[in-house]
């Protein structure tokens, strides 16, 4: 009500709440305390809306990598953006996930992978109380308070605008350092002429039907298009090299693993071009099928 914007119109406003409540307040109750209660009802109500609005802001990812300080350290989490600067400090992490020092300024799913962390470091993210059998649910709970925002998807590449109909030529892949800065970017044409042609068998199983199938693959080893590693003598941890397709989503290995001779980022499926309906243009491969039309690696602890 504008009647609010003044302090000559606290009377009235205090009368009113007076009269709407007569009949359950008590005749002891001054129009002073009515006022206060007034008062603090909306000044709650005030709160609770400059939170919801401060929850809808839109937060892009280079806004989100900038904040990753332990004085200044934001998450995101499945779409959703979470301020944890004072957080860290009383929910110290297990050393290997390192909150502030590591994740600050990523996408933490990037970090729960069955070939990352995923169930063996249940109980160690933000609280102790997180080893649930469904740790997004605990993860999404334990953070709620801390919530600022959603994470604004970034403007699809010009690849994956014309998805599905995508044109092999049209893409780019992107060899990026966990921060983002770009190291190399490569099409598919540079992919084959440039690396060594890596081919292999991989029998999958489908997880709902139990059928199997065993398909050849071919493409390019994984530690073939890796950046030289910089150590960090500070970091206690394995570094990651994570695996984005258009859709957004990340799937991540520990660098060890993905260094092996398995791991490849496969072109050609059955002697012909990858479609993507079978995760091409580029989908990496390894003991299975995983993370589909692929066109950034991230890299931690790499030269840059």
């Amino acid at each position: 009500s504008s009647c609010l914007k003044t302090p000559s119109s606290l009377r009235p406003f205090a009368c009113c709440c007076l009269c709407m409540a007569a009949g359950t307040l008590r005749s002891s109750i001054s129009p002073l305390a009515a006022a206060a209660a007034a008062l603090a009802t909306l000044g709650t109500s005030r709160h609770k809306a400059a939170a919801h609005a401060q929850q809808q802001r839109s937060i892009r990812e280079d806004e989100l990598r900038r904040h990753n300080r332990p004085q200044d350290a934001w998450i995101s989490l499945h779409g959703k953006v979470y301020d944890i600067t004072h957080f860290v400090a009383k929910h110290p992490p297990c050393p290997q996930l390192a909150w502030a020092e590591r994740v600050a300024g990523r996408r933490f799913e990037d970090f729960l992978g069955r070939d990352a962390f995923g169930p063996a470091h249940k109980g160690c993210g933000p609280d102790q109380n997180c080893c649930s059998s469904d740790i997004r649910a605990g993860l999404e709970r334990i953070l709620q308070p801390f919530h600022i925002g959603t994470l604004e998807p970034e403007p699809p590449s010009r690849a994956a605008q014309s998805w599905p109909d995508v044109d092999p030529a049209s893409v780019e892949l992107r060899v990026e350092s966990a921060g983002g800065r770009a190291l190399q970017t490569l099409s598919v044409a540079d992919l084959r002429a440039a690396f060594p042609r890596a081919e292999r068998e991989v029998t999958h199983k489908c997880t709902k039907s139990g059928n199997t199938k065993t398909q050849r693959w071919a493409g390019v080893r994984i530690r073939d298009l890796l950046p030289p590693r910089a150590p960090d003598p500070n970091a206690g941890w394995e570094p990651l090299v994570t695996f984005v397709g258009m859709d957004g989503f990340g799937y991540s290995l520990f660098r060890s693993r993905a260094e092996e001779d398995d791991v490849i980022l496969a072109y050609e499926q059955g002697g012909s071009p990858l479609d993507t309906e079978a995760g091409g243009p580029l989908r990496l491969v390894k003991d299975g099928q995983h993370a589909k039309w692929v066109e950034r690696i991230l890299v931690e602890q790499c030269r840059e």
